[in-house]
């Protein structure tokens, strides 16, 4: 049966307003009293659409507005803007039926073919036998013959419009109504499931569910999520989008929101009085576990990050990231070493509201005065950089995740960044109070390098930790019995006068005593206290940090010539750690490495203008980083040192890296033992037993010392 045209079924137009947005008109429908699946795929939903938008200003963006928003802006936007236009032509066309003949016809005629026309665009596949009907239409009278040739005629002519009729679907972008942000809620024709897993969850707060899928027709992968709120009933939906409104419009009646930090349990609170208000209006009982995931969702969606919170809980991911014009651009993650497109679509609105979160918690300033801040999200053990105009054509950030607790060398070697031997000699140079700089590119794995060397400094040291941006594992360190005092270098209002700059800091802890120095990242002015701390061996202790670059000359070129240290200073540094991130045979995965640990040489170094001999050298062929003959030789010079001041030979030092090496490699296999608490009592047994030793022997006592405590659960 044909569908009938508006005029005929007296049925009102779906309420469309036009919003003119950042990039383009949207074209914004309200859909909340409408029985239709409010979707272009449902073939009624599709036809009020087309007479609703019959004649006006065209858009960037439909948006059908619902409980469950659904956004259209490609394919199916395209389409659709051709069947208006479809439409359009065929009222135009038909509107001249009138002027056939006498025309007593005339009006049936016309609505004839607008119900053909209609029933096109509802079902576009049976245009050809709704045509075959209209040529059949007429009377059988002598002098209609002349109007119905010409109505033949016309019918002729529609012909080509009605077979050109197509409608090419697309899978819309969703999101609930109280978030603005939105998702492919489909993944695209021809993905193949790779694995999946879930995210969070736990008592009645539903667990994230993210599957990656390879893509037919790119070589990055497919990082799909599918948050759980953006799948509720329409009830709960609206719950929450009422209930966010009563929360928003609350007048504080004390100051206790000025708190960043009590933010959350305070919306928490405030929300479930909401939830309940807006419940008993609507004569709804809750019961605990609805109310607990109401509010989960509606406290994500006010003081919260969003569905950012499921992308920052997911341990894969080590890096997320989105780029300007956001909205356009899908949020980008790095996915155990491998970068991936997301289904996730942030929006303008979104992002805002983030920026002014982070520059809530972090009390520091973002406008166009100050484009960059740069700070830290304790929450979710998140490093946040964000940019903005005139910086950038619009808001961009990106997101680096820190594994929860600190990483240990044995947790490296498990990951195969490094190998048990190359662990066991830093973890001696470490003890042995070297001066290191570990040098790498961005997301090389220096910071969590630094952090589990940190570790091998033995518990009885003070170690003083000097960052901009807290990023080592200051707190955890104390948790697990070291003395560690951490030391900023920034106020909370960057630039100010009051900013407290790394060299301070670092003049500052060199006045508080002996103590091992670690320096979060070398950029500037500081350099020059801490070679000045390196050269006099901060009080006989490690000194340590981390630096950008690719190499030891691009070290040594950005410490001499860019930051201005002398050459001679330079020489105070005894090894460099070069990390980077390799691509193993033809993968788009990067894998973090280890691929060089150099010494510098002092006895060459005036001759050679500045030298590095190699220790450990990474062979991409067997993906190992192997030791070259200056240690077994004992000709390296930062062996020798320490040899000299522990006042053993090179060969007991050898010995004593081959031991500390097995050790690595067995609790490397020992998930409980891998742990910085765990590794903590592992390291001091190994120190207690070696005192008690006197050298020799300790690595089997050692060992059995472990199997004793495995055999307890650790």
């Amino acid at each position: 049966m044909l569908t009938l045209a508006k005029e005929e079924r007296n049925e009102p137009a779906c309420p469309v307003k036009f919003r003119q947005g950042r990039h383009g008109t949207d074209a914004i429908v309200d859909c909340t009293g409408c029985q239709e699946r409010s979707s272009l795929s449902d073939p009624e939903c599709r036809l009020r659409l087309v007479r609703s938008l019959s004649g006006k200003a065209w858009m960037d963006r439909l948006l059908l507005e619902r409980y469950i928003v659904r956004e259209y802006s490609g394919n199916g936007l395209s389409s659709l803007a051709g069947l208006v236009s479809f439409y359009d032509d065929v009222k135009l066309q038909s509107s001249i039926l009138q002027s056939y003949g006498c025309g007593r016809c005339g009006g049936e005629r016309r609505k004839s073919v607008m119900r053909a026309a209609e029933a096109s665009i509802a079902s576009p596949g049976e245009a050809c036998r709704i045509e075959a009907s209209l040529q059949m239409q007429g009377k059988d009278a002598p002098e209609c013959r002349a109007c119905i040739e010409r109505y033949a005629t016309f019918l002729g002519d529609l012909t080509s419009m009605f077979t050109r009729v197509r409608y090419v679907e697309e899978r819309p972008y969703v999101r609930p109504v109280f978030s603005t942000s939105r998702i492919m809620a489909e993944p695209p024709d021809g993905s193949i499931f790779l694995r999946s897993y879930e995210v969070g969850g736990g008592g009645p707060i539903p667990p994230v569910h993210v599957t990656i899928y390879e893509m037919v027709d790119s070589v990055e992968k497919l990082y799909f999520v599918m948050p759980w709120e953006y799948s509720m009933e329409e009830e709960d939906i609206s719950l929450i989008a009422e209930a966010r409104q009563r929360l928003l419009s609350k007048r504080p009646e004390t100051m206790e929101f000025m708190d960043a930090s009590s933010m959350r349990p305070l919306f928490a609170r405030y929300g479930k009085e909401a939830i309940y208000s807006t419940a008993a209006a609507k004569g709804l009982r809750l019961e605990p576990g609805r109310i607990e995931r109401l509010t989960s969702a509606l406290v994500k969606y006010t003081c919260g990050l969003g569905i950012l919170e499921d992308v920052l809980m997911d341990r894969h991911i080590e890096d997320a990231y989105v780029n300007a014009p956001v909205g356009f651009n899908p949020l980008h993650v790095v996915v155990d070493g491998e970068e991936c497109t997301s289904n996730i679509f942030l929006s303008e609105a979104d992002v805002e509201s983030t920026i002014s979160r982070l520059r809530a918690i972090s009390g520091r300033p973002f406008s166009e005065a100050n484009p960059v801040l740069d700070m830290d999200l304790g929450e979710f053990h998140t490093r946040v950089s964000a940019i903005g105009n005139p910086l950038s054509r619009g808001l961009a950030y990106a997101f680096r995740r820190h594994k929860t607790t600190p990483w240990t060398l044995p947790q490296l070697v498990s990951k195969k960044m490094l190998t048990p031997y190359a662990a066991g000699l830093l973890s001696l140079m470490v003890d042995g109070q070297s001066s290191i700089l570990v040098t790498g590119t961005r997301g090389a794995g220096k910071t969590s390098l630094l952090g589990a060397l940190m570790l091998e400094i033995p518990q009885g040291c003070r170690i003083l930790v000097i960052e901009d941006t807290p990023e080592l594992p200051v707190e955890d360190m104390q948790r697990c019995g070291w003395k560690v005092q951490g030391m900023g270098t920034r106020s909370p209002i960057s630039g100010s006068n009051a900013e407290f700059q790394a060299s301070d800091a670092l003049r500052a802890a060199l006045r508080l005593g002996e103590s091992a120095l670690i320096m979060g990242e070398v950029r500037g002015a500081e350099a020059r206290s801490l070679y000045e701390a390196m050269r006099v061996g901060a009080s006989g202790n490690a000194v340590m940090g981390t630096i950008h670059g690719s190499s030891c000359q691009d070290v040594y070129d950005r410490v001499v010539h860019d930051i201005g240290v002398p050459p001679a200073s330079f020489k105070a540094t005894d090894a460099v750690v070069v990390c980077s991130t390799v691509r193993r045979g033809s993968g788009q995965a990067r894998e973090r490495r280890v691929i060089q640990v150099a010494e510098v040489s002092r006895s060459r170094w005036e001759d050679a203008g500045g030298a590095f001999d190699d220790l450990l050298v990474y062979d991409a062929s067997t993906d190992l980083l192997a030791p070259t003959d200056r240690i077994d030789t004992g000709r390296s010079e930062a062996l020798q040192k320490i040899a000299k001041k522990w006042g053993v030979s090179i060969k007991a030092l050898n010995d004593e890296v081959e031991a500390r090496a097995l050790l690595m490699e067995r609790v490397a296999g020992e998930p409980w033992a891998m742990e910085a608490e765990a590794y903590a009592r592992c390291i001091n047994a190994y120190r207690a037993i070696r005192e008690r030793c006197g050298g020799g022997g300790q690595f089997r006592e050692w060992a059995e010392w472990l199997e004793r405590e495995g055999a307890y659960g650790g």
